[in-house]
Formats: C-alpha cells, structure tokens, sequence
C-alpha cells in the first residue's frame, strides 16, 4: 500500500498532465485547469477516506463539512442574521466532520466496498452532480470534474495494487488484488449499498452526450497529437520523411 504522500504526489502529477491536455485542446482555460488538477488531487485520496485515523479521512470529511456549512449559509443568507448564520455554519461543520465521520467508520473497513471501480463511479458522478446542481457550472465541465474525481480514484487504487507486488523478490504480497476491483464481494451489503447509490445519483447527472461527443472528435485527437511534441520535432520528423 503506497503511503499518503505518494498518493498525493502522483495523484497530483497524474491529474496535472491530463488537465494540461484539455487545456491544450480548448477544453477548459487555465483556472479551470488548476480546479480539474485539484479535482484529481482529491480523488486520489479518496479511496483512503474508510481508513478512520488517516489524513485522507480527516481531510475529506473536513472540506465535505466546510462545502456543507457554505451551502446552508449561502442558501439561507435572506432568512437570518450574521450570527445566525455563523452558528449554522459552524454546527452544519461540527455534524458532518464528527457525528457523520463516526457513522461512516462504524459502517465501513478499509479496502472494503469504498476502496472499488464502483466506489469510483459514485464518487465520480457525485461530483458531476454537485458541481451541476451546487455550483451551477456548465454539463460539460460538470463532466470533467467528474471524471477529474475517478481518474485520480483509479490513479489511487492502480498505485495501491502496484505496491503489492514485490518486484524484487519476484512476489506478490497478500494484499495483491484488494485494492483495484470492481466491487468488495467480502463485504457484499456495502457493495450492494454503493451500487444501487451509484445508480441514483446517476440519474441527476446532466446529459452526457455532449461530453462524450466533445471528448472523442477527430479533430481533437488530431490536435493532441500535433501539440504533443515541439515543433521542431515535428520540422526534424517532416525532413526525414
């Protein structure tokens, strides 16, 4: 199992150059580049937030209590007064980083159901949804957040599945196979659990065919590949042909 640091470091990185190639494309500018970086960063920790004494766990559920204050505060910013509206923040922050942190641990073992593909497409949707329905930004970009969320979920879980194999003694360690799956068949309720919430969030995520369509045009693999290198590369490549 690769520690925090790695995860972060490469989860990071990983979401840099992906985030670097839509930038390349026209997909998004350079704000929106840094968010899609960070939207990775996130989910690249994300897998490690059922491990109840971790950064990961405490970091998450810290930010999830900080957008929730926000949200209430913001949503209900003409019913009350200032200082009404600090002591919901606060108490909005206090129930999702402690009380909600508690249930969940009591509910979950880590590399269980959470540390799975469909854990990551949950994650993943949740995010395309809220950045849709909370945030109020474009299906499109709603989509690449998303995605920014599973790209660095998988880049979590491939990481995990790589430190199991001891490629200098030529073995595999007992935790092989535990961390890349597609859903926990040990712990089959949570699976269940997550699944059949993956679905439903589903259903409240803006259309995707604009994205789909928008993602895999010819002319943005044309321009991927032009872009890739320097230009005079490609004058050197040109001379030799």
């Amino acid at each position: 199992m690769a520690n925090f640091n790695t995860h972060v470091v490469v989860a990071a990185a990983s979401s840099g150059l992906a985030s670097t190639v839509a930038l390349k494309v026209g997909h998004v500018g350079a704000s929106e580049a840094l968010i899609l970086t960070f939207a990775g960063t996130i989910g690249g920790i994300l897998p490690d937030v059922d491990l109840k004494y971790s950064y990961p766990s405490r970091i998450i559920f810290s930010i999830l209590g900080t957008f929730s204050a926000l949200v209430a505060v913001f949503s209900t910013s003409v019913q009350y007064s200032i200082l009404e509206l600090w002591i919901l923040g606060f108490v909005t922050f206090l129930a999702i980083r402690y009380p909600a942190w508690w249930i969940f641990h009591k509910l979950t073992v880590h590399r269980g159901a959470i540390h799975s593909l469909a854990a990551g497409l949950f994650s993943c949707f949740s995010a395309c949804a809220l950045a849709y329905h909370v945030l109020g930004v474009e299906a499109f970009f709603a989509w690449m957040f998303g995605c920014s969320v599973f790209f660095g979920f998988v880049i979590h879980l491939a990481l995990d599945e790589i430190y199991s194999v001891d490629f200098m003694n030529h073995r595999t360690k007992r935790s092989f196979g535990s961390a890349l799956k597609i859903i926990d068949f040990d712990k089959r309720r949570n699976s269940f659990l997550i699944v059949m919430a993956t679905f439903f969030v589903w259903q409240i995520t803006p259309d995707i065919e604009l994205f789909w369509n928008e993602l895999w045009r010819v002319q943005n693999l044309t321009l991927i590949q032009e872009s890739f290198l320097p230009l005079w590369i490609w004058d050197i490549i040109s001379v030799d042909r």
